[in-house]
């Protein structure tokens, strides 16, 4: 922590933005404005004060920092309790293992975060969890903060729509997954 402590400082002290951090070994995904807490004055709603951006991601085959055993509703409290006490943690999900990708240009980065509905088999299923945004010179993620809404996991402000709209990359099929059985969507 007294190294992030010390960089934040720096970054403050003399007024560094556009700044973009890569965090992981958590096992969770989350978005989160970055911000020197109790250093800097933050408005979570607006992002104000915070410097930049962190965004963290879960490794395909790692397990939940809940616990491998836990359920979509179990991880999804404890990804409520997380955004109730870290205002600067702007979204958090601990169930789906995935990845996210990144578009970098100039004017903004947008994330892409994944998870993957089944890990028993071989396959090409995935869910698009959530879309994040940054625009160059803000320092803070756009809001509203996942265009307003999430497949999974939790929000501070927004909502959680889980859908189960599942594609498969290899024949780029849509379908709704529902852990019980998978079927298949032909009207999408």
């Amino acid at each position: 922590m007294s190294n992030k402590n010390r960089t934040l400082k720096t970054l403050y002290d003399n007024d560094i933005g556009n700044n973009v951090m890569l965090a992981g070994d958590s096992h969770a995904n989350w978005v989160s404005d970055l911000v020197w807490l109790d250093h800097a004055n933050y408005n979570s709603a607006s992002g104000a004060g915070s410097v930049g951006v962190e965004f963290a991601g879960i490794a395909v085959s790692s397990s939940s920092p809940f616990g491998a055993d836990s359920t979509i509703f179990e991880c999804n409290n404890q990804s409520r309790l997380l955004i109730r006490d870290n205002e600067e943690l702007q979204w958090q999900e601990g169930y789906y293992r995935g990845y996210y990708e990144m578009q970098i240009t100039p004017e903004r980065i947008d994330a892409q975060y994944f998870g993957m509905p089944s890990l028993e088999t071989r396959n090409g299923y995935e869910l698009s969890l959530g879309n994040f945004s940054v625009v160059s010179g803000e320092n803070k993620l756009a809001r509203p903060v996942g265009e307003a809404a999430v497949e999974n996991g939790a929000l501070q402000t927004g909502e959680v729509v889980m859908t189960n709209v599942t594609h498969d990359t290899n024949t780029g099929e849509w379908f709704i997954h529902d852990f019980d059985r998978v079927t298949i969507d032909t009207s999408a």
